[in-house]
């Protein structure tokens, strides 16, 4: 029995909701450790260790859950939540015990003597730490929608934030400082190397390195600093070399789209099939948009992409858009409906089986894009400025590039004539 496409999503939302509720709880601790590397930082223990049988002993391919695997998985929740190191610090770590029992269960069909099992450990878990009672009863408001069989094993690394949200890393166009650089590499580096990790590595190394590259995309880094990223992942490729190809696409990210690096080209054909590039646009303040009709974030760009081409016309600012929707019927009626009529590269001509969301295009790909919508916006060179920039925050930056190339081109224009402070007087007649 298959999971549905729907359940796995709904799983992941909810998942990393509750992992955003309660900040430091998996190891973030606010901004000040962006700047700072004292006090150290470290996963909780509850991640470090292997705690829980395999992964892989519970994918049953919806079949229902074994007795004796179901036993060993309640007998590893009741060790992990007495341990000392839970104890110690219990929302931080009960908080990734919980979810690593949870997702457990997905795959399985759980019987409903076993969901009865589980919700009374959960209560009695709930009674016993009545301070810690709100993760508890958080995690087990799940149990319903995780004894139903999903198609694929959730993920820890949904849920494990070991980043800070993004806007913390915003140095404002400046470069990362050398300590915000190790404190990024200590923590993808411990990540990537605990028990879960390495039981499904392209999986779950892969949402932890798309957050290491979307936080670098907040700053800029030194050619130094590119460098030693690069050494990491190339690392990260030695040790796992049936992985290398998403460690490639990864190191590309981290390496290429980051503010400072001129924007690779992209070619391809828009909505009526005519092929362009994205070179011919140098000269002007660009925006790349990666949208499309199926996703509501997207959706929700758009009047504020309607203002800049309402309120902009007179400036060299062009917005240039990347559809992933299945159908190109789709993504032209859109730019009608939405009144959007900016050039767009159709990126789902790859996916002729897709229905809805073709979001695995080749440029899409060759960009490493996972999260929709993503903008990039690049300056009159072509050099990336900014990543993700949103709502108004997307129009800022858009006046900041144009103020700033309109002060260049001014410092760059000859002034007219200039007149001397003082002339030489004509001569008088002397007598």
């Amino acid at each position: 029995m298959k999971k549905s496409a729907v359940a796995v999503t709904g799983a992941i939302v909810v998942a990393f909701l509750v992992g955003i509720v309660a900040p430091g709880v998996f190891g973030w601790s606010g901004a000040g450790d962006v700047a700072t590397a004292d006090p150290p930082w470290a996963l909780p223990v509850a991640a470090q260790k292997a705690w829980f049988p395999p992964v892989s002993d519970y994918e049953t391919d919806g079949e229902t859950l074994p007795d004796e695997k179901f036993e060993a998985l309640m007998t590893a929740l009741d060790e992990a939540m007495a341990a000392e190191e839970t104890l110690i610090d219990f929302d931080r770590e009960a908080e990734v015990h919980l979810w690593n029992f949870l997702r457990r269960l997905a795959p399985s069909q759980v019987s409903d003597e076993q969901k009865e099992r589980i919700q009374a450990r959960f209560t009695a878990l709930a009674e016993a730490h009545p301070g810690h009672s709100r993760i508890i009863e958080q995690r087990g408001r799940l149990i319903d929608g995780y004894s139903n069989p999903m198609q694929s094993l959730p993920s820890l690394s949904n849920s494990l934030l070991i980043f800070g949200d993004a806007d913390q890393y915003d140095t404002g166009g400046d470069f990362f400082r050398d300590a915000q650089i190790d404190d990024m590499l200590a923590r993808i580096g411990a990540a990537v190397n605990i028990p879960e990790t390495l039981a499904n590595f392209e999986s779950e190394a892969g949402t932890h390195f798309w957050r290491f590259g979307n936080r670098l995309q907040q700053g800029r880094l030194t050619p130094e600093q590119v460098e030693r990223v690069g050494a990491f992942y190339e690392g990260l490729k030695a040790e796992h070399p049936d992985a290398a190809e998403m460690i490639d696409q990864h190191m590309f990210v981290a390496t290429n789209l980051i503010p400072g690096n001129v924007a690779p080209n992209i070619t391809g054909k828009d909505t009526d099939g005519v092929e362009f590039s994205l070179e011919e646009y140098r000269g002007n303040i660009v925006a790349l948009i990666f949208t499309g009709q199926w996703c509501g974030p997207c959706r929700a760009e758009y009047p504020y992409h309607r203002f800049v081409l309402e309120n902009y016309g007179d400036r060299p600012i062009v917005l240039l858009g990347i559809n992933s929707d299945a159908e190109l019927e789709t993504a032209r009626q859109a730019k009608i409906d939405e009144n959007l009529p900016y050039r767009t590269w159709w990126d789902g001509h790859s996916q002729p089986d897709a229905d809805v969301v073709a979001a695995e295009g080749p440029i899409a790909t060759a960009w490493n894009v996972t999260g929709w919508p993503t903008i990039y916006i690049l300056d009159d060179e072509g050099v990336i400025r900014y990543v993700s920039r949103r709502g108004g925050s997307f129009i800022a930056a858009l006046d900041e590039l144009h103020t700033e190339m309109r002060m260049r081109n001014f410092d760059s224009t000859p002034r007219g004539i200039v007149i001397p402070a003082s002339r030489p007087q004509p001569a008088r007649k002397t007598s």
